[in-house]
This record gives structure tokens, sequence and C-alpha cells, in this order.
């Protein structure tokens, strides 16, 4: 299932069925069940709360009000942060209750998200039994979540990542599963303009250019070195707007790697003729290189949206070029 449509389908599916989102790193997984949940609290009428525990008191007082959302990492947890710790009551050992369940148990409406849930299997056993047992139970320790709160895990399967592993079979039948596949380019771009206020469409041009690079997940368990998802492409974008020139290549390295991210840093360099200069003598745009023309195009879009003085048929010339190259 595309990224985009994911929301629209979690609509479907009842708050009492746990759902598992599979899909590569950094695709967007986390994102968008993020997004469905505040879209949902929206549709509710309730008061979407991020939850920490400065939330418990208000969210017990009026638990009809909130939409609690809680985000787990799992590769960042230990098994009592699910469960609780245990407390000597006199003739007998409890769990003491935490106040993230508390409030899931009284809340009527929220969300709880597993992140990384095949990952942890495989590195920290202990971890993922007790994440399994949220799952099947709907309990935290001895509290119950109530019938309203989603259970929405995420994760990668085995070949999209090397640390992950599958999950016992009886886990996997209490899921709904969803395949979720990487965005294009496309699909990318249109997430940027609608949720990020500013960014380097420069990133955009490049992807255009060299779609490989938009994902190239590393061959190794373990590694130092960054590589390209749409996670990182979006960081990048976003910090370049204001990022000086002397600073292009190690940010680009610091987000994509050495390969890709010198690849791209070198892009960004090449010597393109100004907007301005391009709009008043269209036909110098057949004369430039193939890679020179992909960049001069998003300069001229990012030109086009920016200055407001620029007429629609002061672009008509140029766009006619571009459809006949």
């Amino acid at each position: 299932m595309r990224i985009p449509e994911i929301k629209e389908y979690l609509k479907t599916i009842s708050p009492k069925r746990a759902v598992l989102i599979l899909g590569a790193p950094g695709i967007g997984k986390s994102q968008v069940i993020r997004e469905f949940a505040e879209e949902e609290a929206k549709r509710l009428g309730k008061e979407f709360v991020d939850y920490s525990d400065d939330d418990y008191y208000d969210i017990i007082k009026e638990p009809d009000r909130y939409y609690v959302f809680v985000d787990f990492r799992l590769s960042e947890c230990e098994p009592s942060d699910l469960l609780g710790t245990p407390r000597d009551v006199g003739d007998a050992v409890t769990y003491k209750p935490l106040m993230w369940a508390r409030a899931m148990s009284k809340a009527k409406t929220g969300l709880l998200l597993l992140d990384e849930l095949t990952n942890v299997a495989s590195i920290r056993p202990a971890l993922a039994s007790v994440a399994y047992k949220l799952v099947l139970d709907r309990k935290a320790g001895f509290v119950k979540l109530n019938g309203g709160i989603r259970i929405i895990a995420a994760g990668n399967r085995p070949e999209e990542s090397a640390i992950a592993s599958p999950l016992p079979a009886p886990l996997t039948s209490r899921f709904h599963v969803i395949d979720a596949d990487s965005p294009t380019v496309e699909e990318w771009a249109r997430w940027m303009d609608e949720k990020i206020a500013e960014w380097d469409r420069r990133t955009l041009g490049y992807l255009m250019r060299f779609r490989d690079e938009f994902i190239k997940l590393p061959s190794e368990p373990e590694t130092l070195d960054p590589y390209p998802t749409p996670r990182t492409w979006t960081w990048l974008a976003e910090e370049l707007v204001d990022c000086p020139k002397k600073h292009w290549r190690v940010k680009a390295i610091g987000y994509l790697g050495q390969e890709v991210g010198t690849k791209f840093a070198a892009w960004l360099n090449t010597p393109v003729p100004k907007p301005e200069d391009l709009l008043k003598n269209p036909s110098a745009f057949s004369q430039l290189e193939i890679d020179t023309k992909y960049l001069a195009v998003t300069m001229i879009g990012n030109y086009f949206a920016n200055e407001k003085k620029v007429a629609t048929k002061d672009i008509v010339p140029f766009l006619r070029v571009i459809v006949s190259e």
C-alpha cells in the first residue's frame, strides 16, 4: 500500500484490532501513524495529547476530553517501560502501574505506537516478549487499555533490515498486517510541500535525475555511515535552505553517506545560469548539460514560487523550451 493511502485505510479498522505496518527504514511509517492519530483526534473532536507524565493528571481528571498518543521506540526501551516495576506489598510482589498505561486505561480514545517491533525481537528478546504480551492481551502489566485505544506497531521485514526478524506465528495472527511501499520521489515532494514550510527543491531536481539514490539501504547490519532514505532527504532539504555553501558537502555526507553525499554536493556546485537570465533567454537552456538542466529547472521553480513579481506569461517561453527538449 502506498504511504499516502495508509491514513485513509486505517479508518476502516476497528480500534480493537492491532495493526502492524511493515516497510523499509525511513520511508515515513511512524510519521504517517502520527498524522493519522492527529487527524483522528480532530475528527472525534478530542484534544490531541502527545503523552508525557506531565499530562497524566489532566487526562485522569477529564478522560473524555483527550486523544492520547504514546510513542515507544522499542529499541530505546526497557521491559519495565511497558510492564511496570515490581514492588513488595507484604506477602506478595506486584507490578507498580505505569502512568501512561493508567492514562490509556481511562482515556476513551488514543493510539499506542510500538515502533521497531521486528527489529527489537532479535536483539532484545526480553523486551520483545513484553511487547508481544501488550499486543496479545492489551495489558501493560495488569493494567488493561481502554477499548478505544488503538495499538499500531511498525517494523521492517528481514529483507529490508539485517537486524529484523520474523515474529512468532501466534503474534502475527493477532495483527492486521499492512505492507507499506516506499514512496516515489513525486509522493515525497508532495508531502514536503504540504508539511514543510520551506525546503530546498534542488534536492528534488537531483532525485528526479538520480531516482535510484532516493533509498539506498546499507548491506551490513551495523554501520557508522549514514544512508539515503526519504527521512534523511527530508532533513537535508530543510537544512539546506539557510546553509552556507561552504557547509554543503559536510551536510550532504552527514545525512546521505560518503558516496551519495559527495555526489550530491558536487551536483549542487554545478554552475547554473541565474533564473532571471534563463527567463530572458530561454534558448540558453538547450545548451546546458543534462545534469545542469535538472538543476536549472528546480532553481527556476523556486524562483517562480518565491518571486511574487514574476507573472505567468514570463515563464511560458521557458516552459515551451523545456517541453521541446
